[in-house]
């Protein structure tokens, strides 16, 4: 104000006129001021506008790279599957081809098993002998009984998701003996049934355990957990199934109790399932670290 004043005299104006002078130009500085403190607002309108934009096209671009990577993903998920659908025809090839050569050995067996007595039938012709010829002859149908059986025997291969292993067994067991199959020949005829894991265990046995059905049963079993325990926990968790009638429930309770009994190696006795049940009580009494130990050292002997 100072300044102005000393203007507005050195311009001459003095009174009225002063002041209207000093007037005028306070108006026009509170313009000048409004006029400067608008561009300030405009330029900072303007950074945000820039920011906001900039914001914007980051997000825009953060968006295209989640779009880009979840086609990525899609198309990771593609391959996989593809490479999934491939293995799974390759092993279901595996299977097949392991089949049929199963298939050839079983069949070439049976022509030797024919050769073999065609060769013993003959020899009897060439000897003439009556009374060894009745019995060559008996040992004969019992062999042409034994391929005929070998042959006939069919029963739909084991499917692991389907069927139950223990029944299957059993139903194989019991085909094997109604249509009279050697036993030497069950672990044989068993293997042409088996399929993905199943048959993965009969590929992994030796060639001196390939032969013996009770060893390839018992591989199967502890494969598929059907072991002291897994009959155990199936005895005392299963329920009636839908379906099934109160008779069958029972039935199958008792091949489990069965199965159990034998896995713990009891003897089929009053005293040994007495026994069996004994210790199972007391094991399920036991703090987890005695559990652990008994589980280590095997069976818990408490017979009398």
């Amino acid at each position: 104000m100072k300044a102005l004043i000393e203007i507005g005299t050195s311009l001459g104006y003095a009174g009225d006129e002063l002041k209207q002078f000093l007037n005028e130009e306070r108006m026009r500085m509170d313009r000048e001021k409004e006029e400067k403190e608008k561009l300030v607002k405009e330029e900072k309108q303007r950074e945000r506008d820039f920011e906001l934009e900039k914001m914007k096209l980051a997000q825009l671009e953060k968006e295209k790279e989640a779009e880009k990577e979840k086609e990525l993903q899609l198309e990771k998920l593609k391959y996989e599957e593809r490479e999934k659908e491939r293995a799974e025809k390759e092993k279901e090839r595996h299977y097949e081809l392991e089949r049929i050569r199963l298939e050839k050995e079983v069949e070439v067996q049976r022509i030797r098993s024919e050769h073999e007595i065609r060769t013993t039938e003959l020899n009897r012709q060439n000897e003439g002998n009556g009374d060894v010829n009745g019995n060559q002859g008996g040992n004969g149908q019992n062999n042409r009984g034994r391929s005929v059986a070998m042959k006939a025997l069919k029963l739909p291969p084991f499917n692991e998701d389907k069927d139950d292993l223990d029944a299957y067994l059993t139903r194989f067991e019991r085909a094997c003996t109604a249509f009279d199959v050697e036993p030497e020949y069950w672990s044989t005829q068993l293997a042409r049934l088996l399929q993905g894991k199943s048959l993965d265990v009969y590929q992994r046995l030796t060639d001196v355990e390939v032969g013996d059905y009770q060893v390839l049963k018992a591989q199967l079993l502890k494969r598929f957990r059907l072991t002291e325990g897994g009959y155990r926990r199936k005895f005392k968790t299963s329920k009636l199934e839908m379906g099934e009638t109160p008779e069958q429930f029972v039935e199958r309770l008792r091949r489990y109790l069965v199965k159990w009994r034998e896995m713990a190696g009891y003897d089929a006795t009053y005293e040994g399932l007495e026994n069996m049940i004994l210790r199972d009580q007391y094991f399920l009494t036991c703090d987890k670290s005695l559990q652990t130990f008994l589980k280590e050292k095997g069976k818990l002997n408490l017979k009398k």
